[in-house]
């Protein structure tokens, strides 16, 4: 990594940037309206560069992209019918039809497919493209049967068409020269729009049309040599992922049927004047392929006998069904038919089949599992998957007592397949929550350091793309080296904590000695400790004596714990369990706080006891793990930890800034707020989504209440937010008689199409809660005409921009870039208002800095506000929060109030997890339903300004 050669960065470049941001601000200053969509709405222009801290250069993991002059990207639409294919059949379908312009490739044409409905090509297709008619091919030694059933999803299955023929038509769409969208954005007066609808500026988000469509149609170009390469896959729902699975996997097996792999990531995209190529190391857990049945067992060894989650895992999953005939894949090979999984049989199965169904309960074995076939007399008879299988297809299953049988139909038609019957296809993403185990062997396998990870994507990632065999041949030249970037690494900001001031080294400092800034007051507490059966009893007595001794020694005022402590026995029966920690914790609803010693860090113990407390009884509960509690070995480090959380769930601050590193924030006038929404897993589609909000309450910005709500499952947008901001609001005069002047907003996890949906939608809501605040409360009428100043910031972490030191003086300890450092230059369009900031040194692995965009904007180029450069000033103040995150004595990865949303919206899923522990209703509409109407998100009322989730 630090001798591979050097270049500067492109002088070109940074004079495109430079004199783009003085257009700008000249326009700003004649007056000019910026180009928005139809409704006036548009992001925010960048209003310069960064200038703070010291200068360096890091390699990024973007690859400028030499196209070769007047090319032109055709594009066609696929048309099928019957339309009703499934997204195998699909794959089969494209690829059979793409084996016909085989001659047309072969004289060096380029042509490729997003495996769903579009094809793309460096020429255009011949006139004969027309209409093709594609059908699958059944191989030799099928397995005959004399048994005919009318009843058998299976049989009816094989009728509908799933060996086609099918018909598949090809359809121009268009053609679009890419030096039209190279001139774009290598013009410093890029807003000079075009009245054309397909180059016009797209709903005031600064991107043409032209520019969507050829960084759409190079991805699928980009696509071509792996998607023909055997033994590799392309997963992911934008198709940009790529993983070798033949004998050069690198895979770590995780338990439970689930491995790890490592494969490469891989995306198009437009920065300051030129294509880019972004390549880097993708790590994905998958299902092993193989015997269905091999998984089922691996997942017992883990998970035990939990039959709703092995049917979470199994929906959707693919299989071959090895007991079929072989046909022709569109690779022109014999595979066995390709089978989807809805899920295990269970009761309910085959709404609309006559007769129903007889299943004894989820994922019923073969013997346990009838259905109704029809006789050649016109009568019916009930028979069991296992005797179904002995006639129909003269097998004897082995599994058939113990063994799950899973759902090949639908809900309405269930088609039973057993498990040994079935083998997992290769290169499926698993979207589950894994175990701890799992995770933990996940991070191990992922956890690398960037010389490692750089090399993989100078030599396997280049290799996997095709790029040295075939882009440059079609006139895609990505550059053999990583590009130059700019850099500047910041100063890490002054901690105040009582009577001392700390100075972070590497992103961390120490707590020895050392009193929080603002010690909270704690009236009443004890402790419960929790028993496993089996296990012996082990006393705290003496862990309580040290831990009360360091919450006085860190400045917090409370008296020595209540004694006698309390202890509860669980056993194997989990709804017993979870009666006798509810019985527990009401007994001790009197304390103001309980801490709770674990024996172990399983999730469901944990996850109950927030429930019962934070919510049901209504009392403060801090966890803390026995085995570390009690170990002398790293003990007072791991006290002091737990101390932090305890200050701030209390009321506490840890620490706080110096007013000079807070910017205008030091003079209170400004709520800065977190807004975040988590989804559900995958298998967990009736479960809502959340959406989670905290807000600083002063100008110290120790403390950072908040409040979680259910919404639509999968919807990003806030659609409550107006209410949620209104608590915020509250809140904040209660604690300084007046409602913040300017609010500050750090969005989390919004991709780049959502922006709009952020200013549309999200803002207006904003805008409504301060308008509506003189009406929360009768003393607030005076509030009538509040109108605050209000910034957004999207902050985003997943991603895949990385960079690179390009020598070891300018690295940390682990090689990876300096603490601190920020990049807004080469790599980031110069309309947008967007920077990359590293602001941690991890212990482990590669850092990813955190990409920020500010989609809107009346605070930081307000200069009543904010004195100083625009963009030093967000970019200090961003990365000075990243401080602030008062659990830890490191630096985070990005802003505070992100992550914090992001922590609660995760204690939320907590809860829910507790109350579905137990809950064994089935999916579908009344389950769906039920979780709404009762979803356990609403902390008590004791608690509903406090950190209760920290």
């Amino acid at each position: 990594m630090f001798t591979d050669p050097i270049s500067a960065v492109d002088p070109k470049v940074v004079d495109l940037e430079n004199k783009s941001v003085a257009n700008f601000l000249a326009d700003q200053k004649a007056g000019k309206a910026r180009p928005s969509d139809a409704t006036g709405v548009a992001l925010a222009y960048r209003p310069g560069y960064g200038t703070l801290g010291r200068p360096l250069n890091y390699r990024a993991n973007m690859f400028a992209m030499d196209l070769r002059p007047g090319m032109v990207l055709h594009s066609y639409r696929l048309k099928f019918s019957p339309t009703d294919v499934t997204r195998s059949q699909q794959t089969f379908i494209i690829k059979h039809m793409l084996r016909l312009y085989a001659p047309f490739v072969q004289k060096g044409v380029q042509i490729a497919t997003d495996g769903a409905t579009e094809v793309v090509t460096l020429e255009p297709l011949p006139e004969n493209r027309g209409v093709h008619r594609v059908s699958m091919s059944t191989g030799k030694g099928a397995d005959k049967s004399g048994q005919r059933s009318q009843r058998t999803q299976e049989a009816q299955s094989e009728r509908r068409g799933s060996s086609g023929p099918w018909v598949v038509t090809v359809e121009y769409k268009e053609s679009q020269p890419v030096q039209s969208v190279l001139d774009n954005i290598r013009d410093p007066n890029f807003r000079k729009v075009v009245p054309n609808r397909d180059t016009s500026d797209i709903e005031g988000t600064h991107v043409t049309r032209a520019e969507t469509n050829v960084v759409r149609m190079l991805n699928i170009l980009m696509s071509a040599y792996p998607n023909r390469t055997p033994g590799t896959y392309i997963v992911g729902k934008g198709r940009n992922k790529v993983f070798r699975l033949d004998d050069d996997k690198q895979s770590m097996y995780l338990g439970g049927g689930i491995e790890a792999v490592r494969g490469y990531y891989s995306s198009v995209r437009l920065a300051a004047g030129h294509v880019m190529l972004n390549l880097n190391i993708s790590h994905s857990a998958m299902f092993r392929p193989g015997s269905l049945i091999r998984m089922i067992d691996e997942f017992v060894k883990v998970h035990g006998e939990n039959r709703e989650l092995l049917n979470s895992w199994l929906s959707r999953l693919k299989v071959y069904a090895v007991h079929l005939p072989k046909r022709e894949n569109g690779d022109g090979e014999m595979e066995f038919p390709i089978k989807h999984i809805i899920g295990c049989a269970r009761p309910g199965d085959g709404a609309k089949d006559e007769p129903r169904p007889k299943v004894k309960d989820l994922a019923s074995c073969a013997n346990n599992v009838q259905f109704g076939i029809r006789k050649d007399n016109g009568t019916s008879e009930y028979i069991t998957v296992t005797e179904y299988y002995r006639r129909a297809h003269n097998r004897q299953l082995k599994y058939a007592g113990t063994h799950p049988i899973v759902n090949v139909g639908s809900r309405d038609h269930a088609s039973y397949l057993p498990a040994e019957l079935c083998e997992i296809v290769p290169g499926q993403i698993f979207g589950g929550t894994q175990s701890g185990g799992m995770s933990s062997n996940m991070i191990k396998f992922s956890c690398r350091r960037p010389p490692q990870n750089y090399d993989s994507i100078m030599k396997d990632g280049m290799d996997i793309l095709g790029i040295e065999q075939e882009t440059m041949a079609v006139g895609i030249r990505p550059r053999k080296q990583m590009s130059i970037v700019p850099a500047r690494i910041l100063d890490p900001p002054n901690l105040i904590y009582k009577k001392k001031v700390t100075k972070p080294r590497a992103g961390s400092w120490n707590l020895a000695d050392t009193k929080f800034s603002e010690g909270a007051r704690i009236q009443s507490w004890t402790c419960l400790t929790v028993r496993k059966q089996g296990r012996p009893s082990a006393s705290v007595d003496q862990e309580m004596n040290i831990l009360y001794k360091k919450l006085r020694g860190h400045g917090l005022t409370l008296p020595p714990p209540e004694r006698p402590f309390i202890t509860v026995d669980l056993t194997f029966d989990l709804c017993k369990n979870r009666d006798t920690l509810e019985a527990a914790l009401k007994k001790t609803s009197k304390f103001e706080l309980l801490i709770v010693i674990l024996p172990d860090t399983e999730a469901a113990t944990f996850d109950w006891i927030k429930l019962i407390g934070d919510i049901r009884v209504g009392i403060l509960t801090h966890c803390m793990i026995l085995e570390k509690f009690k170990k002398q070995q790293g003990q007072d480090q791991y006290i002091s930890n737990n101390a932090m959380k305890i200050n701030l769930k209390m009321g506490g601050s840890n620490q706080a800034l110096e007013p000079n590193n807070l910017k205008f924030i030091s003079q209170g006038k400004t709520m800065v707020v977190g807004l975040d929404v988590t989804h559900p897993a995958a298998g967990e589609s009736w479960m809502p989504s959340i959406a989670g909000i905290v807000a600083s309450v002063d100008g110290q910005m120790g403390q950072w209440p908040g409040e979680v709500r259910p919404q639509a499952s999968r919807s990003e947008e806030i659609v409550c937010l107006e209410t949620l901001l209104l608590a915020r609001l509250d809140l904040w005069i209660k604690h300084n008689k007046e409602p913040p002047a300017n609010i500050l907003i750090y969005r989390d996890g919004v991709s780049e199409g959502q922006f709009m949906m952020v200013l549309k939608e999200e803002l207006p809501r904003v805008r409504q809660a301060a308008a509506k605040l003189c009406q929360y409360r009768a003393e607030y009428k005076k509030f009538e005409y509040y109108d605050p100043k209000v910034t957004v910031i999207i902050s985003g972490k997943r991603h895949h921009v990385r960079f690179y030191p390009t020598k070891a003086a300018d690295a940390d300890r682990t090689n990876n870039p300096i603490n601190g450092a920020i990049v807004d230059r080469v790599v980031t369009r110069p309309m947008y208002w967007e920077f990359y900031l590293q602001a941690q040194s991890p212990l482990q692995g590669s850092a990813r800095p955190a990409h920020y965009i500010v989609v809107h904007d009346e605070i930081f180029t307000d200069p009543k506000i904010s004195s100083g450069k625009p963009a030093d000033v967000v970019q200090a103040v961003t990365h000075n929060i990243c401080y602030m995150m008062g659990r830890a004595t490191r630096s985070i990865s990005y802003a505070t109030p992100a992550f914090l949303a992001d922590r609660y919206c995760d204690r939320a899923r907590k809860y829910v997890a507790a109350q579905n522990a137990v809950d064994k209703s089935e999916p579908g509409k009344h389950k769906r339903d039920k979780a709404n109407e009762a979803m356990p998100m609403a902390v008590n009322s004791h608690f509903s300004h406090s950190m209760v989730y920290i």
